[in-house]
């Protein structure tokens, strides 16, 4: 499963022109990712997650205390199992706020 998370995050950043750091290569990647959307061109934090619970710790910990109020605005959370889009709310957990494409071509349908 990592390796098809790994094809399926570097097809979306590439289609969408997120830059990806030369970390996420060194990591398994998980179903979850967060894209740093206020920084240009935009970035995918190398760390990925299998997790919410870990997410949130991530988001609460490394993020939160950097952006404050402006962490809506400056991430976006992406879960590449299901395809949808998250958000981060004040009652520490993870809720859908939309879908995006994860088509994988290389996979058989």
């Amino acid at each position: 499963m990592p390796p098809k998370y790994k094809r399926l995050i570097g097809d979306y950043c590439a289609r969408h022109g997120i830059d990806v750091p030369p970390g996420f290569a060194r990591n398994t990647p998980g179903r979850y990712a967060i894209i740093r959307t206020h920084l240009t061109p935009a970035k995918l934090i190398a760390q990925t997650w299998f997790k919410t619970a870990d997410v949130i710790y991530y988001i609460e910990h490394f993020l939160l205390p950097e952006l404050g109020g402006g962490l809506s605005q400056s991430i976006r959370i992406l879960d590449f199992q299901d395809g949808e889009e998250l958000s981060y709310t004040d009652g520490k957990q993870l809720a859908k706020v939309g879908t995006f494409s994860i088509t994988d071509e290389n996979e058989p349908t």
